[in-house]
């Protein structure tokens, strides 16, 4: 990371940056964060296959947006489900119980929050990984459970069911 000459600009770029390994075959990228934005504003990069499905959870702290910009996911806020195609986009507010699936083979979606503490969660339950990633790995959930509480976000519920179409 580094900032232009003489202002708090950030500049990312990705070689600078170790991805994290999470459940089933989640990648995420934190491109941004806290350091580098001042703490208004966290963005991710996550890339998953089909199946990974995050638990319900609620984070008490931070508003979250997913936009889609390959494959598509399933996402549930409260009783809503709804399905999220290449291009979609979902804004959660906080305290809002919600959990999101991919149900494509593969799916990259772009997550922004705001504050932006998510993205040290990412980091705390993550296993970072340099080089090239693993084309499978071992997690251990309890990672996340650790991990949430330390993060005002609160699982509420195992992860939902993918509908089968």
């Amino acid at each position: 990371m580094s900032t232009l000459a003489g202002s708090s600009v950030a500049v990312s770029h990705g070689s600078d940056r170790t991805k994290l390994l999470w459940v089933g075959g989640t990648v995420f990228d934190v491109v941004l964060d806290e350091g580098q934005t001042g703490g208004s504003i966290a963005l991710l990069d996550q890339v998953g296959i089909r199946g990974d499905t995050t638990p319900m959870h609620v984070h008490h702290n931070e508003a979250e947006i997913f936009y889609v910009i390959e494959g598509g996911i399933t996402a549930w806020s409260g009783e809503d489900v709804v399905r999220l195609e290449t291009g979609s986009a979902i804004y959660l507010p906080p305290d809002q119980p919600h959990a999101f699936g991919i149900h494509t083979a593969t799916a990259r979606i772009i997550t922004v929050t705001s504050p932006a503490g998510f993205a040290n969660f990412v980091r705390a339950a993550g296993q970072p990984v340099s080089g090239d990633v693993p084309a499978t790995w071992e997690f251990d959930i309890g990672a996340i459970m650790a991990a949430a509480p330390q993060h005002a976000i609160d699982i509420v519920g195992p992860p939902p069911q993918l509908p089968s179409t």
